[in-house]
């Protein structure tokens, strides 16, 4: 008898993934368009309409799965944070000590943006119309960087940092970030090798631990 109930449960089971799964595509397809949009005029700028018709979807589809254009924001900031971390952590999965990773992570971070140059201006807008979400998400970012310095640091790796020290360079280091996004913005602007190759110079010359005799 159990048999056959689960049995007879299953087809609606695999109806409600189906429509769970086809929900989380739709969503998909509506931040990737407002993320197109965004990187554009800017979201605040752009009907709701605007990025329906870029989705693909009615208006009412988008409203159904975003309350408000604030709530599609707050989520389409959420979703490119969180892709961008997971980019970042596969890079850096493959490395061990600090400044292997440090130098993956910013090769990840400077592809990243190549790749979706619109999140650039996602994330100024953020800044300018919501910055308590702003400020979350550098949060978090600075306490990623507080822990890597910190495990460096504790491995031998990096020299002695107090944590006042280590709270300035998770700035800077977060910052570098910043400055090659306006960067990336120009025209001219530097090839990713050297910017790159720049950005190992300073934190190796600046952070490695000095041994006996000044070798680094």
């Amino acid at each position: 008898m159990a048999a056959t109930m689960t049995r007879a449960r299953r087809p609606g089971a695999r109806s409600k993934r189906g429509a769970y799964a086809k929900s989380q595509a739709t969503r998909k397809k509506i931040l990737a368009a407002a993320l197109k949009v965004a990187g554009g005029a800017g979201l605040h700028r752009t009907s709701v309409a605007a990025i329906a018709d870029q989705a693909g979807v009615a208006i009412g589809n988008l409203h159904y799965h975003f309350g408000s254009r604030a709530e599609l924001l707050h989520e389409l900031m959420r979703w490119q944070v969180a892709e961008l971390l997971e980019t970042v952590r596969k890079a850096i999965d493959a490395h061990g000590d600090f400044f292997a990773k440090d130098e993956a992570a910013f090769r990840a971070y400077l592809e990243y943006v190549r790749r979706h140059p619109a999140c650039v201006r996602l994330a100024e807008e953020v800044r300018l119309h919501h910055p308590k979400l702003y400020d979350a998400t550098n949060a978090m970012w600075l306490a990623m960087f507080r822990e890597a310095l910190r495990d460096g640091a504790g491995r031998g790796e990096l020299r002695p940092l107090g944590d006042d020290e280590i709270g300035v360079l998770a700035h800077l280091l977060m910052g570098a970030r910043y400055f090659v996004d306006q960067m990336l913005q120009t025209d001219g602007a530097p090839s990713d090798e050297l910017m790159v190759a720049t950005y190992v110079r300073l934190t190796r010359g600046g952070l490695r631990k000095q041994h006996p005799g000044g070798r680094s």
